[in-house]
Formats: C-alpha cells, sequence, structure tokens
C-alpha cells in the first residue's frame, strides 16, 4: 500500500518505536517543570510526549492533524488513569492557522516539527500560531536537526535499511530509507518502506515519498523574529545547554513575545524580502 505521508497508518504505529528511547521527553519535562503548567502542544502525534507531561501533573492541550496518529494517542490516554485523562486535551487541527482562543504558559513545536511543513511561508505561519497562543511572559520552544551536509552528500540517493523488533508482537519491522536532497532549495524527498515480517513470512507492506524542508540556524533566528518572538536563550541539543556550532547536532530556541513596536518593524521587513 502506498501512503501520502509518514503520518498515517502502519507509519503511525511506526512513529513510536522509531523514536523510542530518545532523550527529549525527559528534556520536555524538565522545561515544563520551569515553564508550566498549562502547556500547547503543537505536533503532537501519538502523545510520546504530550502523556508524559500530562502524568506529570501538567495541563496539556496537543494538536494534530493526522487521524491515525490522534487514534494512537486516544488509545494510549486510555489505559491511563482518569487523573491523567482529565489533564490531557487532543485537538485536530492545521498547525499553520490554529486558533484555539486560548493562551499558554508554554509552547512546544518539537521534534523537528517545523521541518515537516513545505516551506518558509508555512514555517513562517507555525511560529504566528505559536505566538498567537503564548500568554504574556510565556515560553515557546522551538527545536530542530541542523542539516548535516557532508553526511547528506554522502547519503544523497542511497537506501539504508534498518530493523526493529515491534514491541508488542516480536515481529520485525524492516525499514528501508532512501533521501534526496535539493541543495538550492533545501528540500530533502524521503522514500520509506516498511515490512513487518514473522520470520520469512511478509505480514504487511506500505510505502511512502513524502517531502521536508530543512533550515539552518540563522533562517530559523530570522524567521522567529518575522514572527514576532525574541530568543531568550539558544542551545545547540534539546537535552544539554551546549552552543550552536559545528559540533552540535540540534538547534533549540526559547522565545518570548517580542513587543508590538518590534513586531511591526518585523512584519514591514518581512514584507520586504
Amino acid at each position: 500500500m502506498v501512503r501520502q505521508d509518514q503520518f498515517s497508518g502502519f507509519f503511525a504505529e511506526f512513529y513510536d518505536i522509531l523514536h523510542a528511547g530518545l532523550g527529549d521527553v525527559e528534556a520536555y519535562l524538565g522545561y515544563a517543570r520551569r515553564f508550566g503548567p498549562r502547556i500547547l502542544e503543537l505536533g503532537s502525534g501519538t502523545g510520546r510526549i504530550l502523556i508524559p507531561l500530562a502524568r506529570a501533573g501538567f495541563q496539556v492541550t496537543g494538536v494534530d492533524l493526522s487521524d491515525d496518529m490522534m487514534a494512537i494517542c486516544r488509545q494510549k490516554l486510555e489505559c491511563e488513569s482518569s487523573e491523567v485523562r482529565g489533564r490531557a486535551r487532543v485537538v485536530k487541527g492545521n498547525i499553520v492557522d490554529l486558533d484555539l482562543g486560548d493562551t499558554f504558559d508554554l509552547v512546544i513545536a518539537p521534534c523537528n516539527l517545523i521541518n515537516c511543513l513545505t516551506g518558509p511561508s508555512e514555517g513562517l505561519a507555525l511560529l504566528r500560531t505559536a505566538r498567537r497562543h503564548l500568554r504574556d511572559g510565556g515560553m515557546f520552544i522551538l527545536d530542530s536537526s541542523i542539516p548535516d551536509i557532508p553526511h547528506m552528500v554522502k547519503s544523497n540517493g542511497v537506501t539504508k535499511t534498518f530493523e526493529f523488533t515491534h514491541p508488542l508482537t516480536g515481529t520485525t519491522i524492516i525499514d528501508r530509507f532512501t533521501a534526496w536532497y535539493d541543495f538550492v532549495l533545501q528540500i530533502e524527498t524521503d522514500h520509506i518502506i516498511l515490512e513487518e515480517r514473522d520470520g520469512s513470512r511478509l505480514l504487511r507492506r506500505e510505502e511512502v515519498t513524502d517531502t521536508q524542508t530543512y533550515y539552518f540556524p540563522r533562517e530559523v533566528r530570522m524567521m522567529l523574529a518575522a514572527a514576532g518572538f525574541r530568543i531568550v536563550h539558544e542551545q545547540g541539543s534539546v537535552i544539554e545547554d551546549i552552543p550552536i556550532d559545528s559540533n552540535a547536532g540540534e538547534m533549540v530556541f526559547f522565545c518570548q513575545k517580542d513587543s508590538d513596536r518590534n513586531l511591526e518593524i518585523n512584519m514591514h521587513a518581512n514584507c520586504a524580502l
């Protein structure tokens, strides 16, 4: 079966398996303790971050557009206590034009969310959505991978194969991943084939071709300014406070609303580009 994106069907189920063991969940729990307690997660998906936040006592609203990802999140929430379920709200919505009519202490756009959008205009719309839902004095956190250009050049068009064990069934999941890079338009096109096998027997197979946009730190800083944010801190890893430099694999920006006057200036500058 061919899918249109990486967030439906077998790919939605595979998402948690692929991201198992990442340290960003603990990191966001720490940030929630500093900046919570009311949190909005943009692109909440399967609840990988949302549910631990709700378990820890925070009021969390998650927004996503994928029915399959949201269904997995709701299934997982059914296994939680009534107290945890009462602290978690999952809303279907498009993050580029969302308006919940509410503001939050902490807004997060984790795990390369901005890269999933088709280009700078949608990325800027995402940032404006974040600002619209951030209370005065609140904190917005955006994290994204820094493009590794030497690796991208070397791996351009090369198929890589990975194997995972399904945590519930013990079956083998084979992930064949091929990425092509447009180094002018900064577009990554991914072709992914997922297979689930029980020994030599093929149980299911799905494939997808999807595109992402990649950014460099200077671009993201400019987009944040254009969206009306002031960067109060930045670091090169979501789990530790290191500089954004050639040794960093990520760029993490901690932002607050800029003044309305500065926002007006940035808006005019953005229109002139």
